[in-house]
């Protein structure tokens, strides 16, 4: 069977890519050239996370130009691609003559791009989750929405706070998250999994569970199946964004895990299969990403209530 990569692995390099170009993640920056009361009417965005933070402020009229993967909501289908992650179009994105162009930390070669246009540019952050509400905050303030934006970050704290209240007495489950692997050859192959200190490993805490991978040198290692044996994790969340694709379905992802049927999480049914968009998006949407895993940690709480 042909072999290929999911998106996950997509997103799993610009993670990498981020963290060894930059180094740990840095606080939001504040905007570049600020012009106080200043309101933008052109703004380009260079990455998804921002994408949707944008829109989830009610500036989605206001965005003219995103990247060639931001796809949510759907309101964004209609407008301009201004090419990848990492190596936008500049012409197309110069020829919509932007008034605000947000980025990421490590797309430096975009900030300097911007500089030699005379293009002002906001930098925030999403490596982390107190990163994401920052740069909700952030796009809030400089875009003069500040209020929305307050009311967007307490709704997603107030989900937070229930998850923790209801999960702090209750034992906490080792959980092992692939966010990325070779698939098609019928067995594990090139498991790439969320290590410590990741966002990935936040959402793990939050929803009252563990790391089961413990090492903290590695922030997204690739493991056998003998080192997942060896791990023995005792919940898997499988990510595979594109599950919905010609050439994959739950099943055939499922069948691959058998490989590793003596881990406890094979032994008790406790293999989850995450599809959504949301899961491998750094943005506001990440509180769903975190409820879903919580229910998967904790399958004994009346989520509902």
């Amino acid at each position: 069977m042909k072999k290929y990569f999911t998106f996950t692995l997509f997103i799993l390099a610009v993670i990498v890519c981020g963290y060894f170009l930059i180094g740990p993640p840095l606080p939001p920056k504040a905007a570049e050239n600020s012009s106080a009361n200043y309101t933008y009417k052109r703004i380009v965005s260079l990455s998804p996370s921002t994408t949707e933070t944008l829109f989830a402020l009610g500036l989605g009229e206001k965005v003219v130009g995103v990247t060639s993967f931001c796809n949510y909501p759907p309101e964004v289908k209609g407008k301009a691609r201004v090419g990848g992650y990492f190596n936008p179009n500049y012409e197309a994105m110069a020829a919509l003559e932007p008034d605000l162009v947000i980025i990421l930390p490590e797309q430096e070669n975009v900030k300097n791009f911007l500089d030699e246009l005379g293009l002002k540019h906001l930098t925030v952050n999403n490596k982390t989750i107190p990163d994401i509400l920052s740069a909700i905050k952030t796009i809030g303030k400089e875009c003069d929405v500040e209020k929305r934006a307050n009311e967007l970050i307490a709704t997603i704290n107030s989900r937070i706070i229930k998850i923790q209240e209801k999960t702090i007495n209750l034992p906490r489950p080792a959980v092992l998250i692939s966010i990325g692997r070779t698939m098609g050859s019928g067995s594990l192959k090139d498991v790439y999994i969320a290590g410590k200190n990741t966002y990935y490993d936040e959402l793990i805490n939050y929803a009252g569970g563990r790391n089961a991978y413990e090492n903290e040198k590695i922030a997204y290692p690739m493991l056998s199946a003998e080192g997942i044996i060896h791990i023995d994790p005792e919940i898997i969340i499988d990510m595979v964004a594109d599950l919905n694709s010609k050439v994959l379905t739950e099943s055939m992802v499922r069948q691959e895990w058998q490989s590793v049927s003596s881990v406890n999480a094979l032994k008790n049914n406790r293999l989850f299969v995450f599809s959504s968009d949301y899961i491998v998006i750094p943005g506001p949407r990440f509180i769903l990403l975190l409820e879903d895993i919580a229910r998967a940690v904790h399958p004994e709480i009346k989520w509902d209530d």
